[in-house]
């Protein structure tokens, strides 16, 4: 009966928000409610072990970040944002090392179709919701085309295609993370910070069944329009092997 209860709950929040996930009614929460007179009732949504934790891990889909949360949480945060965060509770980021992985955009746009074509990667399967949305999707046109109707609202699609700016920025658009590092290139460095506070290093999870394929330039050039931010980001902290706030700085994406 509980659990009825709680679907009931979910699926009337959902329709209120007019969001396809749970999640998503609070991280709209985050977005419109300045003045965080609601964000008190909410304070339970953060995870003791998270207040306490002296690593906050943004986790960007299809970046590899199951594995490392594994590594360092007995609980999965799930995909929250920045935003999400600062909403709640702002000493966090404050308190923690906040650190998340970048990778080059259209290496995982086409991580992120496979997946999503696939139903999900080895460990995470996608929502039913999303499922049914792109249920008419089998080419990569396809999926462009339905990023494209979208308009920029975000939250119309699945976690996984949404870009990676959407989950390291604030409210203000600025990169608000203390260390940016490109998965496959800086796994030294990710390794040697989990060390330093006691947690092991990240073992592969999720992985997604992948097919080889090439973007044409027409499919390139639409990619870099929608995800645009996404790209002078994975520049810089590519070519500085690891950025920090510093050098994020400079780069600012849509406000939302």
């Amino acid at each position: 009966m509980r659990q009825l209860f709680r679907h009931a709950i979910e699926q009337s929040v959902r329709w209120a928000f007019q969001v396809d996930l749970y999640a998503d009614a609070f991280e709209r929460l985050a977005i419109f409610d300045r003045s965080r007179l609601l964000s008190a009732t909410f304070q339970h949504k953060i995870a003791q072990e998270l207040r306490h934790h002296p690593l906050l891990f943004i986790h960007v889909p299809k970046n590899g970040g199951t594995s490392l949360k594994r590594s360092l949480y007995a609980h999965d945060p799930g995909h929250s944002t920045v935003r999400y965060y600062d909403w709640l509770e702002p000493s966090l980021r404050s308190s923690a090392v906040c650190f998340a992985l970048i990778r080059n955009p259209v290496e995982r746009f086409l991580s992120s179709f496979d997946f999503l074509m696939n139903g999900g990667g080895s460990d995470v399967s996608i929502q039913p919701a999303a499922r049914r949305r792109l249920s008419k999707v089998r080419s990569v046109d396809q999926f462009l085309d339905y990023l494209e109707s979208i308009n920029g609202d975000w939250f119309k699609v699945d976690t996984f295609a949404r870009p990676q700016w959407w989950y390291i920025a604030d409210r203000d658009g600025r990169i608000a993370i203390d260390h940016l590092w490109v998965i496959g290139e800086q796994d030294t460095e990710i390794s040697a910070l989990l060390n330093k506070h006691g947690f092991p290093s990240p073992s592969h999870a999720n992985r997604t069944k992948r097919v080889e394929r090439r973007l044409s330039p027409q499919q390139h050039a639409r990619v870099e329009r929608l995800y645009g931010p996404d790209f002078p980001i994975y520049d810089a902290v590519s070519r500085q092997l690891g950025a920090g706030r510093n050098e994020l700085a400079a780069i600012k994406v849509p406000q939302v």
